[in-house]
């Protein structure tokens, strides 16, 4: 008989930051081996599951069924009409959350951030996702991450023994065939600058206050401070995220807010760098679609950041605001330096495809899900 796996669209209905892309690409990594399901032993049913009004990603051979008549909450979509459409098969969830309910799941937890830095997070969210995660790890669902940090920080927080999380790492392949929006630059008055970029959501891990401070501390005259801004790309969820309000901005600063894929590797591209001082990561994508697109990359000397990024970033201690001006200068006034970084950066991203990735995951699949 062949089994029947059902995907978590939930992630099709919401704004994209990085478990909905990570979700999103992994479902078409799976879509393209769905195709050789006979010879490689995949299950010939997939079936990705969405609340009304979801967007799902392009699909050839996995089927996408809309669960529900009429758009509500999305949680309480994920906590009861997903389980009861996903009752008679495996349900695969890869955006971080799940049903309570649930039976034969498959859970994708990307970090332990909720109990490392509650702080960064309202309340209600961080009482929500340690009942769940404890929840799925007493149980004996089948849990999966992003990376050897993450395996290691979770392990320790559910009282888990680390080999019951699969690692399944990102890929960073995924801005390959996309065309750059070079109208972005013009949008923002950006033609012909020089600029620093950061991508992130206003989480408060994401250390985006210590990078505009860094920033500011530039020498206000010269070749630096007066020729360079920095632009940050990434929106806010007040729901989600802790924190009090951020003193204003220092001149040359440059909020977009979030923006599409094209858009993005425009701003890769022309950067100076990515800046990402980011003090907790269970992965950190954007630093390898920066070094993807040939972007320069400092990132934070912390948590996933040196696992993933290697020998082809620039670290920085995320606690060091004077080191990040200090670093931020050095690219400026450094042409060889920026040079080097841009041209180990691809080789290094290379490394990580969402082919890969789909693999990892089927591999960590339960016996008699797939079959």
């Amino acid at each position: 008989m062949t089994a029947t796996c059902y995907i978590n669209g939930k992630f099709t209905a919401q704004p994209t930051t990085g478990v909905q892309r990570v979700a999103a690409r992994l479902v078409q990594a799976l879509d393209a081996r769905a195709a050789a399901a006979g010879s490689a032993g995949l299950p010939t049913r997939w079936v990705l599951l969405c609340p009304p009004g979801g967007q799902p990603p392009d699909l050839q051979h996995i089927e996408c069924r809309v669960v529900g008549q009429h758009k509500g909450a999305l949680h309480l979509w994920e906590q009861l009409r997903l389980p009861l459409a996903a009752r008679d098969g495996w349900l695969l969830n890869l955006a971080g959350s799940a049903p309570f309910a649930a039976r034969r799941q498959v859970c994708m937890i990307h970090d332990a951030a909720v109990f490392d830095h509650p702080e960064a997070y309202s309340p209600a969210f961080v009482r929500w996702y340690r009942l769940l995660f404890r929840h799925l790890a007493r149980r004996g669902d089948t849990l999966l991450t992003v990376s050897a940090f993450s395996q290691s920080r979770l392990a320790a927080a559910l009282g888990v023994a680390a080999a019951r999380l699969a690692v399944v790492p990102n890929g960073a392949d995924h801005l390959q065939d996309v065309a750059p929006d070079n109208a972005v630059l013009q949008q923002f008055g950006l033609q012909g600058q020089r600029y620093f970029l950061a991508v992130g959501s206003a989480n408060p891990t994401k250390n985006l206050a210590l990078l505009v401070s860094a920033f500011g501390a530039l020498a206000p005259c010269g070749s630096s401070r007066a020729a360079v801004r920095l632009v940050i790309v990434g929106g806010s969820n007040a729901r989600v995220f802790a924190g009090a309000s951020a003193p204003a901005d220092p001149v040359g600063v440059m909020r977009t807010g979030p923006l599409g894929d094209a858009a993005l590797k425009a701003l890769y591209a022309h950067a100076l760098a990515l800046i990402f001082p980011s003090v907790y990561e269970g992965f950190g994508l954007p630093p390898l679609e920066a070094m993807a697109c040939g972007c320069a990359v400092v990132a934070a000397n912390a948590a996933a950041m040196p696992e993933v990024c290697g020998d082809a970033a620039l670290y920085i201690d995320p606690h060091d605001p004077p080191a990040l001006t200090a670093v931020m200068q050095r690219l400026l006034d450094d042409a060889a330096l920026l040079a080097r970084l841009r041209q180990h950066g691809p080789a290094h991203a290379a490394r990580y495809a969402w082919a890969s990735s789909a693999d990892s995951l089927l591999s960590a699949m339960p016996p008699g899900s797939l079959r």
